[in-house]
């Protein structure tokens, strides 16, 4: 018996609502006659019937601390959320504003966990208020010993950042990874992690020359975040740069970056490169940059300029300072370039917040309007210190600019 996710929520909301009986008919085909569901057509219990397998799909919906009081329901319900697949703890352990006492909380968990039954095939610990603690260590070594695991979130949020041990890395059948305020240790060999299609990393501690070790063991990723990094640079430094991240990595569809990284892969970059890694990136998320130096605009421009297959950019700019001296190579960057046989051929949509209108930033535009056919929107959010008739100025360029597309709107907002 198969079953989508939309039934699974509809199935708990009829259960917890009876009066959506009627609704249920409709789309479950159940029959009902009249106003009132005949005693003959359903059994009292609808959900108790069910397969076990739909039963454990059902719970994972449910915040963990509910799914497993359904135990207490009857005998038939007892080991039900022993055997679900997905097991997430966060806030919602506990009541109130003030987090519980650190040793019940892991109580509860192993509790849990030992009482498992089935395979973890997801499993997350995303407590903000929690601090890096030996405890969290045997969560990853008893999780190390399933094989099974596919998905793993660790988000912490207080104190020093959380050394991962080595038993992290026995987790090779991992196909989403998140991890935030954490610190990567470096090794000799990484393990390949072959499965591994999408990896985030928050405020995570880490060498350059181990990052650049790690994704070299993680060929599939398609997405690819890093925000808030903290880099230890390596005495003999770095001279990586994106074709070299795109050649480790070269099946990345989505990136997000802030500033931090952005500036850790700009520094082997030169002059600006061609390279055909980057034909399956689809979205490009940059924040905090500043198009003021080169470094930064000659890494965007590398990455734009290379994604033919492109959908969507969204920049998210530092905030304007008007005492900020733009340097001289930045102001000529876009002018010494041939861009005419660039063409982002799939680009619908570009977002760019914090918008001062500086030169490099309107150059910017000048290239994605000139080589983009197929643009539909193009969004500038001005940066608050941008007065009304800087703002005015702003747009009469810009409506002045030659555009590839016919239909392509820029929408200003303040």
């Amino acid at each position: 018996m198969r079953i989508s996710i939309s039934h699974h929520r509809l199935l708990l909301i009829v259960v917890l609502n009876p009066q959506y009986f009627k609704v249920a008919n409709y789309f479950t085909g159940l029959n009902y006659s009249g106003s009132r569901m005949k005693a003959q057509c359903l059994p009292l219990d609808i959900i108790s019937n069910l397969p076990s397998s739909i039963i454990q799909t059902i719970l994972t919906f449910l915040p963990i601390r509910d799914a497993f009081r359904t135990s207490i329901l009857s005998r038939k319900w007892r080991y039900h959320c022993a055997n679900i697949p997905k097991l997430e703890f966060n806030e919602g352990l506990w009541r109130g504003p003030e987090f519980p006492n650190k040793h019940k909380l892991f109580l509860d968990i192993y509790t849990i966990l030992l009482l498992h039954h089935c395979p973890v095939l997801e499993f997350s610990l995303c407590i903000p208020q929690l601090k890096s603690c030996c405890e969290i260590d045997q969560i990853i070594h008893y999780l190390s010993r399933n094989t099974a695991l596919e998905k793993f979130t660790l988000c912490i949020g207080l104190g020093i950042r959380h050394k991962l041990p080595t038993s992290f890395f026995s987790l090779q059948n991992l196909t989403h990874l998140k991890l935030r305020y954490c610190a990567i240790p470096p090794l000799a060999t990484f393990p390949r992690f072959g499965r591994l299609t999408s990896l985030c990393f928050y405020g995570v501690v880490i060498t350059d020359a181990t990052l650049l070790q790690f994704l070299s063991c993680c060929p599939m990723i398609k997405n690819f975040t890093l925000i808030e990094y903290v880099f230890r640079f390596t005495s003999s430094g770095c001279s990586s740069d994106f074709v070299d991240l795109f050649c480790f990595s070269p099946y990345i569809e989505r990136l997000e970056m802030n500033r931090y990284p952005v500036k850790f892969f700009s520094l082997g970059v030169k002059a600006p490169k061609s390279t055909k890694a980057i034909v399956h990136l689809k979205y490009l998320g940059l924040s905090e940059l500043s198009f003021a130096n080169e470094d930064e605009l000659s890494s965007v421009y590398l990455l734009v300029s290379n994604s033919p297959n492109i959908k969507k950019i969204k920049l998210e700019m530092c905030r304007y300072n008007p005492n900020e001296v733009v340097s001289q190579t930045a102001k000529d960057f876009f002018d010494v370039l041939d861009y005419s046989d660039i063409s982002l051929e799939h680009l619908h949509e570009l977002e760019i917040t914090n918008f001062g209108g500086i030169k490099p930033e309107m150059d910017f535009l000048k290239l994605i309007l000139a080589n983009s056919p197929m643009l539909d929107r193009v969004q500038l959010v001005f940066c608050d210190l941008i007065l009304l008739p800087a703002r005015y100025g702003t747009l009469e360029a810009l409506l002045g600019l030659p555009r590839a597309s016919s239909r392509a709107k820029i929408i200003l907002k303040p």
